[in-house]
């Protein structure tokens, strides 16, 4: 979501960081499509024409509508605490270009039933980016915690290039990911606090902010959740 008063920065592709993958990371659920749509999943609001497995992948119709806790989703409950560092990821495809502003499909951090945290593609303004954008330090050094003028968002392109989307937690914050490239690199783009108090947890996929005279798609492959050690 673009912030109220807060500068736009272009975002380029530059050099970040490698993660190093741990062998004995637990896989908390994995499923590829290929055998067709794992049963832990629950469909929430989907009617059977909006989602499908082609191709050993998972296809979703863009519904037209705003992300909001009535949104259609396919969601997966887990078993873990946002204190833990856990890792989801999916690699996202349109199938057609997004025309519609704010149209937008990708991976949601679930607080129980509600969303509370998600790493998407988006049309914004008509480019097709990363969402949340970046947000950038301008200001002087040392007044980091200060006026949040002193923050630019950095939208970055959404290019294949990036690799999947992920979303990380750790010590109760949550961290939109994309990564890796073709070189091994991961790109963190947006950090906030997450509830503490939360029971039950989970992932869930969407896709909305559709066109209402025609249908757009997109497809998700590789979708894992890991508990990284």
């Amino acid at each position: 979501m673009l912030r109220p008063n807060l500068p736009i920065i272009v975002g380029l592709i530059v050099v970040v960081a490698v993660r190093i993958v741990v062998a004995d990371d637990e896989v908390l659920f994995e499923d590829n499509f290929d055998k067709g749509l794992s049963p832990k999943w629950s469909v929430v609001g989907l009617k059977k024409q909006d989602y499908r497995i082609k191709d050993g992948g998972l296809e979703m119709r863009v519904r037209p509508g705003t992300r909001n806790e009535e949104m259609p989703v396919l969601r997966v409950a887990l078993a873990f605490n946002t204190f833990e560092r856990v890792e989801a990821s999916v690699e996202m495809t349109p199938l057609e270009p997004f025309t519609e502003p704010g149209e937008a499909a990708g991976l949601c951090l679930l607080d129980e039933d509600r969303t509370e945290f998600h790493a998407e593609k988006t049309n914004a303004n008509g480019y097709f980016v990363f969402s949340p954008p970046e947000l950038v330090f301008i200001g002087k050094p040392g007044t980091e915690e200060g006026n949040r003028r002193d923050y630019a968002v950095k939208f970055w392109p959404a290019n294949a290039d990036f690799g999947a989307l992920r979303i990380i937690t750790g010590g109760h914050q949550g961290y939109f990911q994309v990564g890796p490239t073709k070189e091994g690199k991961y790109l963190t783009l947006f950090e906030r606090a997450l509830n503490r108090d939360s029971d039950r947890r989970g992932f869930a996929l969407s896709a909305y902010g559709g066109p209402t005279d025609k249908e757009h798609w997109v497809r998700f492959d590789n979708f894992r959740v890991v508990r990284i050690k």
